[in-house]
């Protein structure tokens, strides 16, 4: 019996993006800001924008500032109140994460979101590969009703990490709880990561660079310090030999 398909997630940071993941063939988008950074919480009209008009679930991330995932009460009540915000303007999920001094997942913040986001679908993002407790974490997540973990496998890359994630797949594989495999992954490592894994969703981006325009006729260097000619978008091609990839592996 062949596998069953895994979910092709692209992570998109503008309208752009999130059409290029659409006409792509993904099966659902990731929306962040700031993406080239890592992500952080999305503004509420690209949000609206992007709802309007997608046929895909919409995952948010919600991510109150750069640097590690330990926040204090302020930052984590900026967590909640963003989260209720994609819950009443039709967010299908939040993808988060948080730890403790001791990076270890805070069982009162874990159980305050749970009281907040209802619904909403939901992931723990690669907060988990720093973690000092991994499998106790997939521990409570589990227990918490988290849908799914995007992880790396405490690695730079998901190809580097497949060692790690292999052991969390194995973990949870009684459970409803998914390792979704993220960072790095391209039409060229996927089935790899697949194979070797036993993941059943992937994350990836498919960006591109692209030239901005009036590039030649701006100079902005005065009071950003450098001169900006290229933004990062999710390609359209990529994003459909990515697919193509997802589908050959379960065929």
């Amino acid at each position: 019996m062949p596998p069953t398909r895994p979910l092709l997630e692209i992570a998109v940071h503008s309208f752009q993006s999130a059409q290029a993941a659409l006409t792509g063939g993904a099966d659902r988008m990731e929306l962040c800001s700031a993406l080239q950074t890592g992500g952080l919480t999305p503004g509420l009209g690209l949000l609206d924008l992007i709802l309007e008009s997608s046929t895909i679930p919409v995952h948010v991330l919600v991510r109150p500032r750069l640097g590690n995932f330990i926040y204090d009460g302020q930052e984590f009540a900026t967590v909640l109140r963003s989260v209720e915000v994609c819950r009443k303007n039709g967010a299908s999920g939040i993808v988060v994460g948080f730890l403790d001094k001791n990076y270890r997942i805070e069982r009162s913040q874990l159980s305050e979101l749970i009281a907040v986001a209802g619904p909403l679908d939901l992931t723990f993002h690669r907060a988990i590969d720093v973690c000092s407790d991994v499998f106790g974490a997939l521990d409570m997540l589990m227990d918490a009703g988290f849908h799914r973990v995007l992880s790396s496998g405490r690695a730079t890359t998901a190809l580097a990490g497949i060692p790690m994630l292999q052991k969390m797949v194995a973990h949870t594989a009684d459970s409803k709880l998914s390792i979704m495999a993220g960072a790095g992954v391209t039409a060229a490592n996927v089935l790899k990561i697949l194979n070797s894994t036993g993941c059943d969703e992937i994350h990836a981006s498919a960006k591109k660079a692209q030239t901005l325009q009036d590039n030649d006729t701006l100079d902005i260097t005065s009071v950003y310090g450098s001169k900006v000619t290229t933004k990062w978008e999710s390609d359209i091609a990529r994003i459909k030999v990515l697919k193509a990839k997802v589908i050959s592996f379960a065929s």
